[in-house]
């Protein structure tokens, strides 16, 4: 799941609509992951980001 680091949050939301499963919300201006089950790491938001305050760590599962 997408980490957001709120004190770098800008709640701009430019992270929200390049999210395919729209996972993303703008809530109290700030940007909060609403469908963390439905998230498929993409990265997407992380380079939307225009704040850096996302990152998206995630494991390469191979077999």
């Amino acid at each position: 799941m997408p980490e957001i680091n709120l004190d770098d949050c800008d709640g701009c939301g430019e992270c929200v609509p390049v999210c395919p499963v729209e996972a993303l919300t703008v809530v109290d201006h700030k940007v909060t992951v609403t469908k963390s089950d439905d998230c498929q790491y993409c990265g997407n938001c992380e380079e939307a980001c225009p704040t850096n305050a996302i990152s998206c760590p995630y494991e390469i599962v191979l077999g």
